[in-house]
């Protein structure tokens, strides 16, 4: 039996700040759960439509998608820990 994978949408802005310090965090995070997850960048600058489907009123945000789902949101800075935490929890269906 093959898991799908989930997809973490990283939405950011060139301009933004926190997005800049988030995305070392997010790559760290890749790599380290590459069995279960991948990763997406939206320049929201780039992707008006697509920020606008998934109501993004502030960067950075995180979108966890599993299934065609919505599984998770985070809005700002986490650690790495915090990250691998909430998604481990998301990803087993602990939220």
């Amino acid at each position: 039996m093959s898991q799908q994978h989930a997809t973490l949408l990283q939405f950011f802005a060139n301009w933004c700040y926190p997005c800049k310090v988030l995305t070392p965090i997010v790559n760290t995070v890749e790599t380290n759960m590459s069995d279960q997850l991948r990763v997406s960048r939206i320049d929201i600058d780039q992707e008006e439509d697509l920020a606008s489907r998934f109501h993004i009123m502030a960067v950075p945000t995180l979108v966890l998608i599993q299934d065609n789902q919505e599984i998770w949101r985070h809005t700002g800075v986490l650690s790495e820990h915090d990250l691998k935490t909430a998604l481990g929890s998301a990803l087993s269906g602990k939220l």
